[in-house]
C-alpha cells in the first residue's frame, strides 16, 4: 500500500499524455483516514474506472449495535450507499462542470443486500466508479487531482462519517428492515400469504416505482381480513392478511385489483421509509408468473397443464425454441414449483387467456369432452391439497374461481370487500364442471448437464447488462424482461454472475438437480455475501442478490441449458 502523495506524484506525471496513462494509477493508496483502491483504471473517457474507499470503524464510528444482525447489517450497508449517492448529486461537480463523475449503484425504492456497501467488523467500505477527467483524449491531472484532494474527501464525510448523519435517518432505516422481518416471520406462524397495512399507498406513479401523491388513496382492510401484527420497533400494526389457500382478486377494469397483486409481489422485498409499502410484506418465495411468448423451454414437463400436442410432441420433456403463450406460461409455472415456492401470484393481464379457466359455455358444449389444456381453475386446488402452495389470482372468471376460492376480494376504488359469502351463496345453483377432481401428481426435477454451461467457465464472473432487463453472458445475452419480481439491474446482474459461479464451481455435475444447484449457489451467498460471486482481486459494486427463484429463471433462459433426458 502506498501513501497517497504518490497518487498526487504520480498524476503530476500525467500532463499532456493520452487518457490511457491514467492506468498507472491503479493500486492502493493511504490516506489520513482512509483507504483508496483503484481496482481497475478503464483506457477510455467514456468507461468508468472501478474503486473502493475503506475507513476504519474506529473513524466512522457507526454504532455497533446498527450492525449487530445480518438484517440490521444489510439495511446499514443500504443505507450507507445511499448517502453516497446522495451526496455525490448534491456536492460533486460532475464531468461536464470540469471535474470527474462518481457512480455508485444507489438502489430504488428497495432496501436490498448489495456489494455497493460492505461492512466488517473493522472497518466500512464503499465500492463505486470514478470516471477520469480528460482534455480530449488526454489526461487532465490538475483536475484529477482536485478529485481524489477535494472532492474525494467530501464524500468520505458525508458518507462514511456516523456523526455526519442524521441519526434518527440512520435508526429508522434499520429499524424499519428488522420489522419487516419480523412481520414476515408472523406470516408464516398466522398461516397468512401476505399482509397490507391498513393506511398503506399501494398505487405507483406510471414512469416510477414512487407512491402516487397525487391522487392520494390509503389502504383500508376489509373488517373480515383484518389482523394485528406486533413488530419490535413499530408496535401494534393492524391490516389485511391473506390467508393461505386459494385467493381471488376480482373487479372491474381500472378498479384497483392488479395494483394490490403488485404490491403482493413486490412484498417479497423490504421498502424505504415513506415509500408507502413500508409495512406490507409477503412470504418470502411468493412468485409471480407470466406468460412469455417467445422464449426457449428446455425439458419442462407440461403434463399438469398440457396433456397432449397436436404435433405429437412428448410434454413430459417439452423442449422449444419458441414457445406459445400458453406453453410458456404452463413452463412457468412447472419451473417455478420446481425452484420451490409456497405460493403463486397470477395476474390475467399478464397470463394467457386459454390457461387460466375454460368458458363455461363451452364446457356445457363440449361435455364429455377434455380439451388438450388443463385450466388452471381446475388445478390450483389440488396443487394447495397436495403440496401447500397457495395462489392469489386476479381474474374476471370469477364464476369459475369462486367454486375453488377460499377467500374472493372484490376491489372497487382501489378499496376491498370480501366477498366470499355471498359468492359462494350466488353460484350454488348454477351448473359446474362435470369433470371429476383431478390430482395435480408430482413437482418433476430436471438435472442439467454440466457441458450446457460449460461454455461459461472462464467467462466474465461479472456479467455484463445489455440493457436494463437483459445478462450478456459471453455471446449468450438472457432476457429477463418479463420477471416482474426482478426490481433492480443489479439484480439480475448477479443472477447471471450465479450461473457462472455455478458453472465455476463445478456444482452443474450432471447429478444435482435444479433446486440443488440453487440451493447451494443461495447458500454460499448467504454464508459469503455477495463477494463469493466475483473475483476477489476486483469486487464490483453493481450486484444486488436475487432470489433463488429468478437466478432459476435465468438459468431457464440459457440458450444453451441442455438437462437429462
Amino acid at each position: 500500500m502506498l501513501p497517497w502523495e504518490r497518487l498526487r506524484d504520480k498524476l503530476l506525471t500525467l500532463e499532456g499524455k493520452p487518457y490511457q496513462a491514467y492506468a498507472s494509477l491503479q493500486g492502493e493508496y493511504r490516506f489520513e483516514r482512509y483507504v483508496l483502491f483503484l481496482d481497475s483504471v478503464a483506457q477510455d473517457p467514456a468507461m468508468p474506472s472501478l474503486m473502493r474507499v475503506r475507513i476504519d470503524q474506529a473513524e466512522a464510528r457507526f454504532p455497533q449495535d446498527l450492525s449487530s444482525t445480518r438484517v440490521r447489517r444489510v439495511a446499514l450497508e443500504d443505507f450507507i450507499a445511499r448517502r453516497w449517492h446522495e451526496v455525490i448529486r448534491k456536492v460533486i461537480r460532475t464531468q461536464r462542470g470540469g471535474r470527474a463523475a462518481f457512480g455508485i449503484e444507489g438502489g430504488g425504492q428497495q432496501i436490498l443486500e448489495r456489494s455497493a456497501c460492505r461492512i466488517a467488523e473493522d472497518w466500512i467500505e464503499i465500492r463505486g466508479t470514478i470516471t477520469w477527467p480528460s482534455d480530449g483524449r488526454k489526461a487532465a491531472p490538475k483536475l484529477a487531482q482536485a478529485v481524489v484532494t477535494e472532492d474525494l474527501p467530501q464524500l468520505v464525510d458525508g458518507a462514511l462519517i456516523s456523526a455526519n448523519q442524521n441519526p434518527s435517518a440512520v435508526s429508522r432505516h434499520v429499524h424499519l428492515a428488522e420489522d419487516v422481518e419480523a412481520l414476515r416471520q408472523q406470516l408464516q406462524e398466522r398461516s397468512l400469504v401476505a399482509f397490507i397495512a391498513d393506511g398503506a399507498v399501494l398505487p405507483r406513479e406510471l414512469t416510477s416505482d414512487k407512491p402516487l401523491l397525487s391522487h392520494l388513496v390509503t389502504w383500508r382492510s376489509p373488517p373480515e381480513l383484518r389482523v394485528t401484527l406486533t413488530l419490535p420497533h413499530r408496535g401494534s400494526v393492524s391490516g389485511m392478511g391473506v390467508p393461505r389457500g386459494i385467493t381471488v382478486i376480482t373487479g372491474p377494469p381500472f378498479s384497483g385489483r392488479s395494483t394490490l397483486l403488485r404490491a403482493l409481489a413486490w412484498g417479497v422485498y423490504t421498502h424505504l421509509p415513506g415509500d408507502g409499502r413500508e409495512f406490507c410484506g409477503t412470504v418470502a418465495d411468493a412468485v409471480v408468473v407470466t406468460a412469455d411468448e417467445g422464449r426457449r423451454i428446455e425439458g419442462v414437463n407440461l403434463q399438469p397443464f398440457i396433456t397432449a400436442l397436436p404435433t405429437g410432441e412428448d410434454v413430459t420433456q417439452y423442449r422449444a425454441e419458441h414457445a406459445s403463450l400458453i406453453i410458456s406460461q404452463s413452463a412457468a409455472l412447472a419451473e417455478t414449483l420446481e425452484a420451490g415456492c409456497s405460493a403463486l401470484l397470477i395476474d390475467e393481464d399478464t397470463s394467457a387467456p386459454g390457461l387460466l379457466a375454460q368458458d363455461p359455455l363451452l364446457r356445457r358444449l363440449a361435455s364429455g369432452a377434455s380439451g388438450p389444456v388443463v385450466p388452471l381453475v381446475d388445478l390450483l386446488r389440488p396443487l394447495y391439497e397436495e403440496h401447500g402452495i397457495s395462489t392469489v389470482v386476479v381474474t374476471s372468471a370469477s364464476s369459475d374461481y369462486a367454486r375453488i376460492a377460499d377467500t374472493i376480494i372484490v376491489m372497487n376504488g382501489f378499496h376491498a370487500s370480501v366477498v366470499t359469502a355471498q359468492a359462494k351463496e350466488a353460484i350454488a345453483h348454477e351448473s359446474g364442471s362435470s369433470e371429476a377432481r383431478r390430482r395435480f401428481g408430482g413437482i418433476h426435477h430436471r438435472v442439467p448437464l454440466p457441458e450446457s454451461v460449460n461454455q461459461l467457465r472462464g467467462r466474465r464472473l461479472r456479467p455484463e447488462m445489455q440493457g436494463p432487463r437483459s445478462v450478456l453472458l459471453g455471446r449468450d445475452a438472457i432476457d429477463l424482461t418479463r420477471l416482474p419480481q426482478l426490481v433492480d439491474s443489479c439484480q439480475g446482474r448477479a443472477a447471471g454472475a450465479a450461473l457462472v459461479y455455478a458453472a465455476e464451481q463445478g456444482y452443474v455435475d450432471g447429478s444435482r438437480t435444479v433446486r440443488e444447484i440453487l440451493a447451494v449457489v443461495d447458500t454460499d451467498m448467504a454464508q459469503k455475501g455477495l463477494d463469493v460471486l466475483v473475483p476477489l482481486e476486483a469486487p464490483g459494486g453493481d450486484l444486488a442478490r436475487p432470489r433463488r427463484q429468478e437466478i432459476a429463471a435465468a438459468l431457464n433462459r440459457l440458450r444453451t441449458l441442455r438437462v437429462k433426458p
